[in-house]
């Protein structure tokens, strides 16, 4: 897989992704209640992966792959006391991301597979390449 040179467009809406996302979660006060609905706080118990974590450092504008680590569930959304739209944060990041670069070497490789294949995991098993198999 090639990497491709970051061009000063993607380099700016980058960085305009990643300053709506500190926008939109600016205003978390940090209270923690998203915390109960998390699946993956749940599972790993550390506080970067919750919602709050991840506000922390999507407020201060660091790129961080713990934003790959959601779910997107919104289960914080529907605990948040502010309503606060943190999987539309955490999307703006990982576009932000991947526009620089910084995507999952994973996520890269099963795109890739898909454009080639039609198959995530890289098999040709279809007889239409306009078609998405799986499994």
């Amino acid at each position: 897989m090639e990497k491709h040179k970051i061009s000063e467009a993607d380099r700016i809406e980058a960085s305009n992704l990643m300053e709506e996302a500190s926008d939109i979660l600016d205003s978390c006060i940090k209270c923690g209640m998203c915390k109960s609905l998390c699946p993956v706080f749940k599972t790993l118990k550390e506080e970067r992966v919750s919602a709050r974590g991840k506000a922390i450092i999507l407020s201060d504008k660091i790129m961080n792959k713990v934003v790959f680590e959601c779910t997107l569930c919104k289960g914080c959304e529907q605990k948040c006391p502010l309503g606060i739209k943190v999987c539309d944060a955490i999307r703006k990041a990982r576009e932000a991301m991947v526009l620089k670069g910084k995507g999952l070497k994973s996520n890269e490789e099963m795109i890739d597979n898909i454009r080639k294949t039609g198959n995530p995991f890289g098999k040709n098993i279809g007889n239409d390449p306009e078609k998405l198999y799986c499994c």
